[in-house]
């Protein structure tokens, strides 16, 4: 196979949906039958079917086997498993390089702090040129990871429009995940600023460590990023200096940094409201030690890390 230079995490697209589950909307068994409704509409076959896990390939239609593979099947030469690969190597052969070509849905049980129970469905969306590049012999160099994000993108949209999954997090790539929390232009403002430097130091040990999988490291760190990045603005911003008031840890914790920087008016609601979802997810057991988070989640802290520092200082 020729050489090439595709980096997965720049082509391969993920994405969170939800949906609310109570007497007026879908159980999980109705939404993934409808899921699959959709999918087989779209194109897509079932490649594996969980109890929680759904997977989906692209599909070509395929000619009906000719005489000589019917002969060999007699023959004992042939059975249906070689027909089957044969059959799955044209069908990815033949298929647009940057068309979403395996889609996977993860359905995670989920509360919200308001009430509500329903599931957070984690996708995976791998584009036909990445399994070329694993499968097939030839020269990829040519092309273009960009349209296959976005098409992956769009299809990934339109998909939740028609199951009629909200859209908890829009699709995004590894790659576009493992930029900076912190730009250039912030990090200096920050370096001017009392408890800049602690913000800056847990942004940067957060994405080193997400960067090589370190799941549990990079969700303390950014949980700490969080909380001195509330302390630094009160300081700064508001000539609160609640190290002096409390002792960071002596505090109201959590919760109450997030009561104070409501009472600023400088964030917006949405914002306040996801960093007070964090207690009731998973990401909030696993920074102390106490449960499994995914990556995708610790992802999703991140951006509500970036918001929230937009949101103060920028």
């Amino acid at each position: 196979m020729a050489e090439h230079s595709l980096n997965p995490d720049e082509i391969e697209v993920e994405a969170e949906f939800y949906f609310i589950q109570d007497d007026g909307n879908p159980s999980l068994s109705s939404a993934q039958l409808q899921l699959t409704d959709v999918m087989t509409r779209r194109g897509y076959d079932i490649l594996h079917q969980g109890q929680r896990v759904w997977e989906y390939m692209l599909q070509q239609r395929q000619p009906a086997p000719g005489y000589w593979w019917r002969l060999k099947r007699k023959l004992g030469l042939a059975n249906e498993a070689d027909r089957k690969a044969e059959q799955s190597i044209e069908n990815l052969r033949g298929t647009r390089d940057n068309y979403p070509y395996r889609i996977k849905f993860r359905f995670i049980p989920t509360s919200w702090e308001n009430g509500d129970e329903g599931y957070v469905v984690e996708v995976e969306c791998i584009p036909a040129i990445r399994d070329k590049i694993d499968q097939l012999s030839g020269d990829f160099e040519d092309a273009d990871p960009k349209s296959a994000v976005r098409t992956s993108k769009s299809e990934l949209r339109d998909i939740a429009t028609e199951v009629g999954f909200s859209i908890l997090r829009e699709p995004f790539t590894r790659a576009e995940n493992h930029e900076p929390t912190l730009e250039q232009h912030l990090r200096k403002q920050l370096q001017e600023y009392k408890y800049g430097s602690y913000v800056t130091q847990f942004a940067d040990d957060a994405d080193e460590a997400l960067r090589y999988s370190l799941i549990r490291p990079a969700i303390c760190a950014y949980v700490h990023g969080i909380e001195w990045a509330i302390i630094c603005y009160l300081a700064e911003m508001e000539n609160r200096d609640l190290m002096e008031e409390e002792g960071y840890g002596r505090g109201e914790g959590f919760k109450g940094l997030i009561s104070k920087i409501e009472e600023t008016g400088q964030v917006k609601q949405t914002t306040s409201e996801a960093l007070r979802q964090m207690n009731t997810e998973r990401v909030w057991m696993a920074h102390h030690k106490e449960g499994e988070v995914s990556e995708i989640e610790v992802r999703r802290v991140k951006q509500r890390f970036s918001i929230l520092l937009e949101e103060l200082f920028l």
